[in-house]
C-alpha cells in the first residue's frame, strides 16, 4: 500500500497552471516618501503627523444615557417587563438628532430602484 501512495504522490500534477513569472520583491530605500493617499503629503513622524495615541486620546466615547427606573415599590403587577422603565425626556445635546430623517444627505438611505425591488420580490438573485 505504501508504495502505491508514494507513486501516486510523485505522479500528481496540479491542474492549476500559473501564467507568467513571480512578482518582483520591491526593495524600500531608506528615504521616507509620503503615502499616495495622505493629505498634503504628510510624512510619518513629522510635526504635522499626529500619533495614534494622541488621536485616540482626543476621541470621545459614545455616551449612553440610562433610563431612570421606577421606585421598587411601584413594580408592575404580573411581571410586565415592558413597563419596568420610564423614559425621561431631555433636550438634545450638540450633534444629536431626533430622527433619522434629519441625517445629512450622505448618511440617508437611497430609495430602492425598480430593478432592485423586483429582485427582492423574486426571492433574491435572478
Amino acid at each position: 500500500m505504501r508504495q502505491t501512495a508514494v507513486k501516486l504522490a510523485k505522479s500528481y500534477t496540479p491542474l492549476i497552471k500559473f501564467v507568467g513569472t513571480k512578482h518582483p520583491v520591491l526593495e524600500h530605500s531608506g528615504s521616507v516618501h509620503p503615502h499616495p493617499c495622505t493629505i498634503d503629503g504628510i510624512l510619518p513622524g513629522s510635526d504635522s503627523c499626529v500619533s495614534a495615541k494622541d488621536f485616540l486620546s482626543k476621541l470621545k466615547p459614545f455616551e449612553v444615557v440610562p433610563y431612570k427606573t421606577k421606585k421598587p415599590s411601584q413594580k408592575p403587577a404580573g411581571g410586565n417587563v415592558g413597563r419596568a422603565y420610564e423614559f425621561v425626556s431631555r433636550p438634545l445635546h450638540e450633534n444629536e438628532l431626533a430622527s433619522i430623517s434629519e441625517l445629512p444627505v450622505r448618511f440617508k438611505l437611497r430609495p430602492f430602484e425598480d430593478v432592485e425591488m423586483e429582485s427582492i420580490n423574486a426571492g433574491g438573485a435572478l
